[in-house]
């Protein structure tokens, strides 16, 4: 199962966020070498802000093993503000249009098909919140992870070579039928996030 945080549940998971930014560090400082900042073995950027949500996936020891940022595309956000030239025409900005960033896993722990599940994640909480899509800066060798697990992409516009990688943006449109399908690529045959009702509670109490 994978939980949901933000900072209206994030008392409630202290440790996990914790864990995740580790993980991160691992990840991406460690294992992919990417120029990012780390603070007290902590990996952060600039769109780790109020508004973000992470999904997390914990392993048998509590430790995160995988997990993505999602954030709405109405505020700062990766694609618009720092890969623009990705996009042919104008960045979306919409409350419909959250982006997937920092989406990773630990080789050594995560499941052998986390991909499939955090992008069930994904959409579950998608359909949650009602969206129309994400956007996302990847890699373009996650384009066939992201077929495989039944979610098609769409490229946005053009590659770049950021010099780690070669980067395309995508759009990854949300519906039931995507959920549906992506569950079933997973292995799951129900809700994937256990904590949708925190998130449900925060909303209403918002």
């Amino acid at each position: 199962m994978l939980i949901v945080v933000s900072q209206h549940n994030a008392p409630l998971h202290w440790d996990a966020l914790a864990s995740m930014h580790q993980l991160r560090r691992k990840v991406f400082k460690e294992r992919l070498a990417w120029d990012v900042n780390v603070v007290n073995g902590l990996e952060l950027d600039q769109f780790d802000i109020p508004d973000a949500h992470y999904l997390l996936h914990c392993n048998d020891a509590g430790r995160v093993d995988a997990c993505t940022r999602l954030l709405p595309t109405t505020g700062p956000y990766l694609l618009a503000d720092v890969f623009p030239q990705l996009i042919d025409g104008e960045a979306p900005r919409s409350p419909l249009v959250w982006e997937s960033t920092r989406f990773c896993a630990d080789h050594d722990t995560a499941p052998t098909n986390i991909a499939a599940i955090l992008m069930a994640g994904m959409l579950e909480f998608g359909v949650f919140l009602e969206l129309a899509a994400y956007v996302s800066v990847s890699d373009i060798r996650m384009e066939a992870i992201m077929r495989r697990a039944g979610w098609p992409p769409v490229r946005l516009g053009g590659t770049m070579d950021t010099g780690t990688d070669i980067a395309a943006a995508e759009r990854l449109d949300v519906s039931r039928e995507a959920l549906k399908r992506v569950r079933s690529r997973a292995g799951a045959v129900g809700p994937i996030i256990a904590n949708l009702n925190e998130i449900a509670s925060a909303a209403v109490a918002a």
